[in-house]
């Protein structure tokens, strides 16, 4: 009898250690769940990396459409902060009795050899298709072979004043130009003309007493222009005695 009274007892007694239908049904929910939230929480991270990669994607060809828009073409050369220039003249690279004669004129040129780059302003190019710049000059290197290579404006500018001033001698001596001075001396006039225009040197000069000098201007850091051109020269031009190389 009391084992009886003890089943009973025990059968009347509430579940409290249980789980109900409701919560079992509900658990096996979430467990079914969570697969599909994983791979839902995976396709919204795929999205977010792929319109983050699409926003640098369009900012990249935002830039470079811009850079097409103001006539800025991709260039191998790197741009450096501006640096101030007070213009003043120097006797070291032009004075007045450098045109008396044909030495005079040498060796005052000869020390414009020190404005350029080692070789002259002409540099190799890695890569050049990439930039544009169609077919280099043939350079020849040590008299053993020949490679590519480009020259820079600014050095080529600095060749044709040069060349001027030695055709100028020649004409201040009274001596006819050969036609081979008188041609090229009209190509570095006209050369000279447009990289004038090119560059269009927007600073203003006042009354200092002589026309340009102690005018400011801001200029490129021509310090740094030579140094990376001389990283990428094609050959040393450096000349020894005024009468050997002038630029």
């Amino acid at each position: 009898m009391a084992d009886k009274r003890a089943h009973d007892a025990e059968a009347q007694r509430p579940f409290l250690a249980g789980e109900s239908s409701e919560d079992v049904l509900l658990k096996m929910k979430v467990e079914e769940d969570e697969p599909s939230t994983r791979k839902w929480t995976a396709w919204v991270r795929i999205l977010a990396e792929v319109v983050m990669a699409g926003a640098i994607v369009a900012l990249l060809l935002r830039g470079w459409q811009r850079g097409e828009a103001d006539g800025k073409k991709p260039s191998p050369v790197p741009t450096w902060p501006k640096t101030t220039v007070t213009f003043q003249p120097n006797e070291r690279y032009l004075h007045d009795g450098m045109f008396a004669n044909e030495s005079a004129a040498l060796e005052t040129l000869h020390n414009w050899i020190e404005l350029s780059a080692d070789g002259r302003g002409y540099v190799k190019i890695e890569d050049a298709e990439k930039y544009g710049l169609g077919k280099g000059y043939e350079m020849n290197v040590n008299n053993t072979h020949t490679e590519p290579a480009y020259m820079l404006s600014v050095f080529h500018q600095l060749h044709c004043l040069s060349y001027l001033a030695v055709a100028f001698q020649t004409a201040f001596t009274d001596k006819v130009p050969s036609n081979e001075v008188a041609f090229h001396s009209v190509h570095c006039f006209d050369y000279i003309r447009q990289a004038i225009l090119c560059n269009a040197d927007t600073s203003l000069e006042g009354d200092t007493g002589h026309p340009g000098w102690g005018g400011v201007h801001q200029c490129t850091d021509i310090d740094r222009l030579r140094e990376w051109a001389n990283q990428r020269d094609i050959y040393k031009y450096r000349g020894t005695m005024p009468s050997d190389t002038v630029l």
